[in-house]
């Protein structure tokens, strides 16, 4: 792979349209987050968020809107857009659901993650060009709006092997203008770049 390549919403779509998603339910508990990403002209950016240090689970971090799935929802999407509306203030009509990517598990806190990709309508946009957010005081510290390209820069990525019960896997940690991304977040992220910089079978 070349140091940077660009990730443009139509590699993106096409990827997911094409991804059989792999399901991981026996792992853990259910949860579901959005990676919303924002169409803007110099480029498409990501919306993180930086949890509260108040919280009990994942104090501080960097994450994407989400949490786990409740019996009132319908599905795994219905559990991402209730969370990114209740963390964030973003309404479900100003998302378009691209579709899902694999099963996260998180080995630590035992929850098996679905993320679903989602392209927020750039008519929500205010006047500046940011959509009006309207983060939970109480679950999120502050929001980040990062643009994906830099994560596919290999400069921004650095990758450490880990062992867990006799099987070596890779944790990913980007550092991206002073942020940094690690955990079930980067390796969510890394798959979403992965599959939309592969080749398309002929």
């Amino acid at each position: 792979m070349a140091e940077r390549q660009e990730v443009t919403l139509a590699q993106i779509r096409r990827a997911i349209a094409r991804h059989s998603p792999v399901l991981r339910p026996e792992f853990g508990r259910a949860a579901a987050v959005l990676v919303p990403l924002l169409p803007r002209p110099e480029g498409l950016h990501v919306l993180f968020t930086e949890r509260s240090k108040e919280l009990r689970a994942h104090a501080g971090q960097i994450s994407f809107p989400g949490g786990s799935v409740d019996v009132t929802d319908a599905d795994a999407r219905a559990a991402a857009l209730r969370e990114a509306r209740e963390e964030v203030g973003l309404r479900e009509e100003h998302v378009e659901v691209l579709g899902a990517l694999d099963d996260c598990p998180t080995f630590v806190t035992g929850y098996v993650i679905t993320p679903l990709v989602g392209v927020i309508d750039p008519l929500a946009f205010t006047n500046a060009g940011r959509y009006p957010w309207d983060p939970s005081p109480a679950e999120i510290a502050a929001l980040h709006e990062l643009p994906l390209g830099d994560f596919c820069d290999r400069a921004n990525l650095r990758v450490e092997m880990r062992e867990r019960e006799g099987l070596m896997y890779e944790l990913y940690w980007y550092t991206v203008q002073g942020t940094v991304v690690w955990g079930a977040t980067a390796r969510i992220l890394h798959q979403l770049i992965e599959l939309a910089l592969s080749p398309e079978e002929p």
